[in-house]
């Protein structure tokens, strides 16, 4: 384990139009982002763009990691939002 920033650049992404993920499924369509990460550009790691709208997802932009605690399990689960 190492710490990061946080920080990465979206290399593409999918706009998801039918998920079998019951939890997810009220949220659809919505966009699942590659992020590539700023301090390791070899770790790859696949996100929500929370506020980013469906399909306008810009490649390229930078991201940065924000935490989501799940209302289920309190789990916290990393999402990127983009830095603008």
């Amino acid at each position: 384990w190492r710490e990061m920033s946080g920080r990465g650049k979206i290399s593409t992404y999918i706009v998801v139009h039918d998920t079998p993920v019951t939890v997810l499924q009220e949220d659809q369509p919505f966009n699942v982002a590659v992020v590539k990460l700023e301090d390791d550009p070899g770790i790859t790691l696949l996100s929500h763009l929370p506020g980013t709208p469906v399909d306008e997802v810009p490649i390229g932009a930078s991201v940065q990691v924000e935490f989501e605690t799940t209302p289920a399990t309190g789990q916290k689960v990393p999402e990127f939002r983009v830095v603008r």
